[in-house]
């Protein structure tokens, strides 16, 4: 039986980890992203990179985006408000692979960048977050991170229901 998707966040407890947040926005909206800026988004699907290596690991930090902030402090604080979280891929190892999975779903997304410097403002990725009107295709993905770090721990993929705004 599969555990419902908080139990299987919470079954994560503080170990590290990569994670990326598929996000559905259902209508176009303008928003503002802290200093970051102005952005139009477009209805559809958002994935965001992070990691969690700080205290608390992956289950306190994939606890905070389900749950949103009370005041917005990252620039995924802000799309968050305003999406529905779809599911939540990520490992649970000590490796720091977060820019390595922003560089995969950079090259499957066929769109341009929406907000340049989105969850990078600490690194040199262009990004860490990618647009598609459709859905995202999570087997590519998964399937490129195995071809390229065969030895990292499988991908774990926690499936809502759409109803985590």
């Amino acid at each position: 039986m599969v555990q419902p998707p908080l139990a299987q966040i919470s079954a994560l407890g503080a170990r590290p980890g990569t994670y990326a947040l598929i996000l559905y926005l259902h209508a176009p909206k303008n928003l503002q992203i802290g200093r970051l800026g102005g952005f139009d988004f477009a209805a559809g699907y958002y994935i965001y990179v992070g990691s969690a290596f700080g205290p608390g690991g992956l289950a306190a930090r994939l606890g905070r985006h389900i749950k949103g902030p009370s005041k917005p402090h990252w620039h995924i604080d802000y799309l968050r408000d305003e999406t529905v979280l779809e599911q939540v891929l990520c490992t649970t190892q000590n490796l720091r692979r977060e820019h390595a999975w922003a560089d995969v779903w950079y090259q499957l997304s066929p769109h341009p960048l929406p907000a340049p410097g989105f969850g990078a403002s600490d690194c040199r990725c262009p990004a860490h977050l990618f647009y598609m009107p459709q859905a995202p295709d999570r087997q590519s993905f998964i399937q490129t991170l195995k071809t390229c770090y065969p030895e990292d721990d499988p991908v774990i993929r926690i499936h809502f229901d759409g109803s985590h705004r």
